[in-house]
């Protein structure tokens, strides 16, 4: 199952999933671009992964026009969407990721090293310019890696507003950035490896739209 009803609100914000990592805790320096390609992704014509889409009248993923679309139709909802067949370890992830309609504290972001449906980390984003990281172990069962929700001025507020957010993820070291900005470095070794999911979610306003494009993950 791909999507989730009732999620448990904490703090005035939704608990989520996650799936990611990162390198060079101590450096917090800028992206490297210049390694290996492990996959890419740009919705275009030719999709190279093998997207799980799924959805119903409350909430679906859909893939055209160039981007992959979530939407959500109903109150304290999430929807992610997976690409199951590749399994990732230490890698870089960068993916666009655009509010095109819903409330400003609608969230959105990347699960990564999802070793199942209900265990990964999980790194989101809102429409208001805040942040969290949390890894999620089943069961109801969260840590939170942040302190609560962060506020940034890294991030790009306001509807259709690309934010461009990265994972690095090295053994048990992970990075966060946003418009190629660093928001935080966590250190969890729960979690070496898994798949990677696109996620948005509703807290008590539907009607969200969040777009994802220019996915690339490469060697860290």
């Amino acid at each position: 199952m791909v999507w989730l009803r009732n999620i448990v609100v904490g703090a005035g914000l939704l608990m989520l999933l996650v799936v990611t990592g990162c390198r060079n805790l101590s450096s917090g320096g800028a992206l490297s671009r210049d390694t290996e390609i492990l996959f890419s992704e740009e919705f275009g014509e030719s999709v190279s992964g093998a997207w799980q889409l799924e959805g119903d009248d409350q909430s679906r993923a859909t893939i055209g026009d160039g981007h992959l679309l979530i939407t959500i139709d109903a109150p304290s909802t999430v929807h992610y969407t997976t690409l199951p067949d590749q399994i990732f370890s230490n890698f870089v992830l960068e993916v666009d990721a655009t509010q095109q309609a819903g409330s400003p504290s609608s969230s959105y972001g990347i699960l990564l090293r999802m070793s199942g449906p209900q265990q990964f980390y999980r790194f989101e984003v809102t429409g208001n310019g805040e942040y969290v990281v949390e890894r999620h172990d089943g069961a109801g069962s969260w840590v939170r890696l942040t302190d609560n929700w962060q506020s940034s001025e890294a991030l790009v507020t306001g509807l259709n507003m690309t934010n461009r957010l990265a994972i690095v993820a090295d053994g048990g070291m992970f990075s966060f950035y946003a418009n190629d900005e660093l928001l935080t470095q966590v250190v969890d070794a729960q979690y070496s490896q898994g798949a990677i999911a696109l996620d948005a979610g509703t807290f008590g306003q539907p009607g969200l739209q969040v777009a994802f494009d220019n996915l690339v993950i490469r060697q860290p």
